[in-house]
């Protein structure tokens, strides 16, 4: 898995390539811990050809988190592989999901302004 990491207007933008699986988890988790607990992180699925339980559980599991340190997790630009692990897991009922990374910054600064 190849991971990269912006940071626009205190907004972590994460990008992911590659598999997210039980061999990629404990990566993609490092990246997510240092971004400071109340800033949004808005994870770009574009480039992820495979996700399995244990990367949805880690997805879950950091949004999970960054609730209760009173910040946000949101998702997108999710291709329909990835779309249907969460329609059949019923997982997208947790998460905002944008179609472009645009929409999704720009949807968290509007709920961070209006705090």
């Amino acid at each position: 898995m190849i991971i990269s990491k912006k940071i626009c207007s205190n907004i972590t933008i994460i990008t992911l390539q590659g598999s997210l699986d039980a061999s990629s988890v404990r990566q993609f988790q490092s990246f997510t811990e240092v971004s400071s607990a109340a800033d949004p992180i808005v994870i770009d699925l574009s480039g992820v050809d495979f996700l399995d339980s244990s990367g949805l559980g880690a997805l879950v599991g950091i949004a999970r988190k960054k609730r209760e340190q009173g910040g946000e997790v949101v998702l997108a630009c999710m291709n329909d592989k990835v779309r249907k692990v969460f329609e059949i897991t019923q997982v997208q009922k947790l998460f905002d999901i944008y179609d472009d990374i645009e929409a999704a910054a720009m949807n968290v600064e509007k709920k961070r302004n209006r705090l």
